[in-house]
């Protein structure tokens, strides 16, 4: 699961809308418990006892609904890529009726006109389309509230471009797998960089080089703390992964080789 937080919108020098004071999880593992996951990390940037209003978006998964359970002050909204792909799924067949359905749902029209429009898409479509048109009026109507526009809602956009960028161009790209562990902890390291935090826990292999040749460096720091030993040989061990590509018959190709070398960190 990855999950995304922050406090608004503003815009930068250039005039692009950036998110303010943006947070990044990355879980690996059940919905619900990567849920109360996400939450106990961003609690360590925000008191959520004293947060009034949020928004949650989210992909209609049921166990993403828990967050209300623990934030009572929370509005739902759907991530719009989803019912858009549904709609335009459902009606390529009758483009009229894909456009008045957009045009209903933007405008924020109740269920009565929205259900109106698919009754009758339903009655001009036969066979396999009029089934598809009955699954995409289930569809809308078990996710609508989280569809229809709140007065205390804010719109949230999609997510799946921000999704791309964090961590699937990473993990999915060129057919690669992970094993449980592995997936864990390289979404752990790519939420790191994505927060501006990844050098508080890892260096390359040249800095490690180049201060066993006797370059002195500060005592490590997590979060402005002092650690011990013994708390960076275990931060090493929780960001240890296994890369399978390493030790498959590829292992001796020059492109494994430079994968090995980036791969290569230990904690600072």
């Amino acid at each position: 699961m990855h999950a995304l937080a922050y406090e608004g919108k503003t815009e930068d020098a250039r005039g692009r809308t950036v998110l303010k004071n943006r947070r990044v999880h990355v879980a690996v593992g059940e919905g619900t418990a990567s849920v109360e996951e996400a939450l106990a990390a961003f609690a360590a940037e925000w008191d959520w006892s004293r947060v009034e209003r949020c928004t949650v978006g989210g992909d209609g998964a049921p166990w993403i609904r828990k967050v209300l359970e623990y934030l009572p002050q929370a509005t739902y909204r759907l991530d719009p890529f989803h019912p858009k792909q549904a709609m335009r799924r459902a009606l390529r067949h009758d483009p009229e009726a894909h456009r008045q359905l957009t045009a209903a749902v933007e405008a924020g029209k109740p269920w009565a006109d929205v259900a109106a429009i698919l009754n009758a898409a339903r009655r001009r479509a036969e066979g396999e389309h009029r089934e598809r048109v009955n699954e995409l009026k289930r569809y809308l109507k078990n996710q609508w509230n989280g569809i229809v526009t709140h007065p205390d809602g804010r719109r949230l956009g999609t997510i799946e471009g921000h999704n791309y960028h964090v961590v699937a161009r990473r993990m999915k790209r060129r057919g690669a797998s992970w094993n449980e562990d592995g997936a864990r902890h390289l979404g752990r390291l790519l939420a790191a960089r994505a927060n501006g935090e990844l050098d508080r826990y890892a260096r390359p292999a040249w800095r490690r080089r180049e201060i066993s040749s006797g370059t002195s460096i500060s005592q490590g720091r997590l979060f402005g703390t002092r650690l011990t030993t013994q708390q960076i040989e275990d931060a090493a061990q929780w960001l240890r992964a296994r890369i399978p590509a390493l030790h498959g018959p590829y292992a001796d190709r020059e492109w494994v080789r430079a994968l090995r070398h980036l791969a290569d960190l230990s904690v600072a």
